[in-house]
């Protein structure tokens, strides 16, 4: 299983060299979410400590949320990558309208 972060450098080489900051965009986005969800797994923990009952069907909503996020991010620098690859080819139709320029 390829993991999110193995992945984005992956896409990183593909890109054109001028254009690899839109992969350092994704990567930073991926460490706030990474740091967010540290922050959450703290906040239950002292939840737990105090007392408070912790729900395990909100836990798996919060982690299915936070994974469909990393793999939406990592979904659309694919998707801009294809479109990078393809610039200059009339028959590719571009992911996005506005284009990779």
């Amino acid at each position: 299983m390829t993991t999110t972060w193995s992945r984005v450098e992956l896409l990183k080489t593909q890109l054109p060299k001028e254009h690899q900051g839109i992969s350092h965009y994704v990567e930073h986005a991926l460490q706030s979410i990474d740091q967010f969800v540290e922050q959450h797994r703290q906040f239950v923990a002292a939840q737990a400590l105090y007392g408070e009952r912790i729900s395990g069907e909100e836990e798996r909503l919060f982690r299915e949320t936070i994974s469909n996020i990393k793999n939406e991010l990592v979904s659309t620098l694919e998707k801009t990558v294809e479109d990078f690859k393809h610039k200059g080819d009339k028959h590719w139709v571009n992911n996005y309208k506005d284009g990779v320029e």
